[in-house]
């Protein structure tokens, strides 16, 4: 579909992209404030006319960088940058110049998901004292402006810029991304930039490459989806009005009527942010390739309803941001926390698939199981999930052996005389919150429940007694809706949900 459909705010987003040759253009993301990775080689672009040359010189070590604009005015080149510091100036000479000011140099990461990466400080139930001490003169924040685009852009909108954090800059970022730069600006104690994308009710394919997802096999269900929906639109949507039309009718004659639900395709047809590409084309694409220091990766709810399809769009999303950044940095993936989901064995498909991006060399996945609300998609308190995001980079990224971050991974089921054991990894100290053990469930081979006698933790295992254990074929934690998990490692941190097949 194309996006003039959807009216004058796409169009608009799209005239901002493309950048005008009148002497030397920089990307958003290289301005006044910015943040650059420490002690590496950073990337460093922008435009000019054609064949004109360019030099960058950096306040820190006093070099030159030296650069010709290609046939479509592209230029880039690599500054080396020092240890932790700043505020730096750095010079661009081309047509003109350009001063760069306050530049810092720490760490970078890049954040983005759906809506409870973007749930702004502002929301969080304690915003008000937040909001207070959100003063870090060390941080810097840069919001990706929302568009969509059919196209890999190179830009953004007017209004993307770096900010220094305050209660004005902080108040409409993500609330999570703020509270881990909080986090590991002050274990680190260097500067710490944060690049947040983030767009609610989005699956993972309006993430991911339109072009990689059109390359055909499993990636290309979403484009082969939204083309379908796309053809029976206009049908859809005229037999919905009229039924919608109809409805009114009646109701306001005084029939009691069920409301006439919405067909799926008008539904997705009003979302241009959820069609497969759209965002990666406008909002990841044109930070690319901004040198970083990390990812974080929270989304999940939407992409539920093709939860099978999940693990190979997640593994592709690592590899395909990473290639396009240019960089193998790490990558930290939240797990779907707790709710009263549509589907509870689909969202366990959903944290399945995102644990098992552990597998991937230098990801690491985060259980949140035991800080969400089973009543509310979007818990009000983003407070533990910065922080647990923030343990895991400290300890993995950056060696702070001291923050624990290995969260217990159930391995192996099996039956033993009157029990069902259960071992686990990461697993010292396992341990039950409460009186007792709370989401164990046993099936059988039909997938029946089985009536649990006992659950409780033995030997650093979990142990569950049942009266026809011998029937027992699977055995489960943590994954249906509403769930009070309360299995802890002696760390504090939760066991992951599980679901096992158990062995006789």
């Amino acid at each position: 579909m194309h996006l003039k459909r959807y009216g004058i705010f796409f169009l608009f987003c799209l005239a901002m992209f493309a950048p005008v040759q009148a002497g030397i253009v920089l990307p958003a993301l290289l301005g006044d404030n910015m943040v650059l990775k420490q002690k590496s080689n950073v990337m460093f672009w922008g435009w000019d006319a054609p064949g004109t040359d360019i030099t960058v010189k950096a306040e820190w070590n006093g070099k030159e960088y030296a650069a010709k604009a290609d046939v479509d005015g592209r230029w880039e080149v690599k500054l080396s940058t020092p240890s932790a510091g700043g505020p730096f100036r750095i010079w661009v000479k081309g047509t003109d110049e350009v001063v760069l000011e306050n530049v810092m140099v720490g760490e970078v990461w890049f954040t983005s998901g759906q809506s409870n990466m973007g749930w702004t400080v502002t929301e969080e139930r304690n915003a008000e004292n937040v909001l207070k001490d959100a003063r870090h003169d060390r941080i810097r924040l840069f919001h990706v402006p929302r568009c969509v685009s059919d196209e890999q852009e190179t830009g953004f909108g007017k209004n993307a810029a770096w900010r220094m954090c305050d209660a004005e800059s902080v108040k409409n970022f993500s609330a999570m991304s703020y509270y881990f730069a909080v986090e590991l600006q002050k274990q680190l104690d260097v500067p710490v930039g944060i690049i947040s994308a983030s767009w609610a009710g989005t699956g993972i394919e309006s993430w991911l490459s339109g072009k990689l997802q059109a390359s055909g096999g499993e990636l290309s269900k979403p484009i082969r989806r939204w083309a379908a929906w796309e053809k029976s639109y206009c049908a859809d949507s005229a037999k919905y009005a009229n039924e919608l039309a109809a409805w009114k009718e009646r109701t306001q004659a005084g029939e009691q009527l069920p409301p006439v639900k919405k067909p799926k395709s008008v539904h997705m047809m009003e979302r241009p942010h959820c069609k497969p590409g759209s965002l990666y084309n406008a909002m990841v694409h044109p930070c690319m390739p901004y040198t970083l220091s990390g990812f974080i990766w929270y989304q999940g709810e939407n992409s539920i309803e093709w939860s099978e399809e999940y693990d190979f769009q997640l593994q592709n999303l690592i590899e395909s941001w990473r290639e396009g950044f240019g960089s193998q940095a790490p990558f930290l993936v939240g797990q779907l926390t707790n709710f009263n989901y549509p589907s509870a064995e689909r969202a366990a498909m959903v944290r399945d698939a995102q644990l098992k991006a552990e597998e991937i060399s230098g990801v690491y996945t985060i259980c949140t199981i035991d800080i969400g609300n089973p009543d509310d998609v979007h818990p009000d308190n983003k407070l533990p999930f910065g922080q647990r995001f923030a343990g895991m980079a400290l300890n993995k990224v950056y060696g702070k052996s001291s923050m624990s971050v290995e969260y217990p991974i159930a391995h192996r089921a099996k039956v033993k005389k009157d029990r069902v054991v259960v071992s686990f990894k990461r697993a010292k100290g396992l341990h039950v919150k409460g009186e007792a053990l709370n989401d164990v469930v046993l099936y059988d081979g039909e997938g029946n429940r089985l009536e649990i006698e006992d659950a409780f933790i033995e030997k650093g295992r979990l142990a569950v007694v049942a009266e026809n254990i011998y029937e027992a074929a699977k055995v489960t934690y943590a994954v249906d809706n509403g769930v009070k998990a309360n299995l802890y490692n002696g760390n504090g941190l939760p066991a992951f949900p599980f679901s096992l097949t158990i062995k006789h």
